[in-house]
C-alpha cells in the first residue's frame, strides 16, 4: 500500500511539474506576442495616419508652464505615448522655469485610443502632437495663449489674417502679438534633448524655422541642437505650411516597433543604428527615469 501511494504522489508530482513548465512557457510566448502581453504602459500601434493607441496617458488641461486652451479642451484629444505626453509638459516647464510668464498652449494629441478624426489626416496613434506658438508683446513680454485660435504667422513672425482665418480671430489682442522666437527655440532644445523620445517631424513654415534656426546660431546655442533642428525642421510638402502651430512628431520607441508600431517617412542618419541593431537607443525607461528622478507617469489614466 504504501508503494502504491508512493507512485500516485510521483505521477502528481510529475504531473504539476509539467504544467508549471508549460504554464511559464505559455505566459513567455504571451510577453513575446506582439500585442499580446504588455506592462501596462502605452503602445503606438501601427503607422501615424493609420493607427492606434492602447493604454494612453493624457496631458492634464493645465500644469507647470502649460495648458490646454478652451477651444482644444472641448476636442479632448489630450491622449498620447507616454513618452510624448511627458515630454511636452517637462518641456513647457522648463520654459517656463526660466520665464514664469511663459506658458505653452497645448492643442491636439490625439483622439482616447487614437483613430482618425475629422480634424487631423494624422495623429492617429499618440505620437503627434500640435502646440501653439509661444507669442510676446513688442517689448517681449511672454502672453498668454489665446483661446481659441491658431494665429497665422508671416516670416517675420507677424500675425496676420489670411485666407485660412476668414472671420477674423476672436482674441483681442491678436494684432499686438509677435511670433516669441526665444522661447520657441527654447522649447524645441527642451524637445531635442529630452532623454525619452526621438523627434522625427518638427512642420512649420520654411519663413518661421529660418527665423528660429537664425535666431539659435546668433546666440550660439549648442551645435548638435542647431544641427539637428536644421534636419527635422520642415515646411511639409503634402499640407499646409504650418504657419500658425508646430507640429511634432516622434520615432516609435523600440518597445512599440515590437508590438506594431510603424515609422514613416525619413529615418534620420543619427537614428538608423537604433532600427538597424539591437544595441543601446536614445530610449531607455530604466535610465531616463532614474535621470528624472521620477516614478512612472502620473498622467496614466
Amino acid at each position: 500500500m504504501a508503494s502504491n501511494w508512493r507512485s500516485v504522489r510521483t505521477a502528481v508530482h510529475d504531473e504539476g511539474v509539467r504544467a508549471l513548465v508549460l504554464g511559464l512557457a505559455l505566459a513567455q510566448t504571451a510577453c513575446a506576442g506582439p500585442n499580446l502581453w504588455t506592462d501596462g504602459t502605452s503602445v503606438s500601434v501601427a503607422s501615424s495616419n493609420r493607427g492606434r493607441i492602447r493604454s494612453p496617458a493624457r496631458l492634464p488641461l493645465r500644469g507647470p508652464g502649460f495648458r490646454v486652451p478652451p477651444r482644444w479642451k472641448e476636442r479632448g484629444f489630450q491622449f498620447g505615448t507616454d513618452e510624448i505626453v511627458g515630454a511636452v509638459a517637462r518641456a513647457a516647464g522648463r520654459v517656463h522655469a526660466s520665464d514664469r510668464r511663459a506658458t505653452l498652449g497645448v492643442a491636439d494629441f490625439s483622439r482616447n485610443r487614437g483613430g482618425s478624426s475629422k480634424w487631423h489626416n494624422s495623429h492617429h496613434s499618440g505620437r503627434d502632437v500640435d502646440l501653439l506658438f509661444y507669442t510676446a508683446d513688442a517689448k517681449g513680454k511672454p502672453l498668454a495663449p489665446p483661446d481659441h485660435d491658431m494665429m497665422t504667422f508671416d516670416d517675420e513672425g507677424v500675425p496676420y489674417v489670411g485666407k485660412r482665418d476668414k472671420t477674423g480671430y476672436a482674441d483681442p489682442i491678436w494684432a499686438d502679438r509677435r511670433f516669441d522666437v526665444r522661447r520657441n527655440w527654447e522649447l524645441l532644445e527642451a524637445l531635442l534633448g529630452d532623454p525619452a523620445i526621438r523627434l522625427q517631424w518638427v512642420f512649420i513654415s520654411n519663413g518661421l524655422r529660418a527665423k528660429l534656426l537664425a535666431w539659435a546660431r546668433r546666440k550660439q546655442r549648442p551645435r548638435w541642437a542647431v544641427e539637428y533642428a536644421e534636419t527635422i525642421l520642415r515646411q511639409p510638402a503634402d499640407s499646409l505650411p504650418h504657419d500658425n502651430h508646430f507640429h511634432i512628431r516622434v520615432y516609435c520607441t523600440r518597445a512599440d516597433r515590437f508590438h506594431g508600431c510603424l515609422d514613416r517617412g525619413a529615418v534620420w542618419q543619427h537614428e538608423k543604428k537604433a532600427f538597424k541593431y539591437g544595441g543601446p537607443e536614445h530610449y531607455d525607461p530604466v535610465t531616463w527615469r532614474r535621470r528624472l528622478g521620477s516614478e512612472p507617469s502620473p498622467w496614466r489614466l
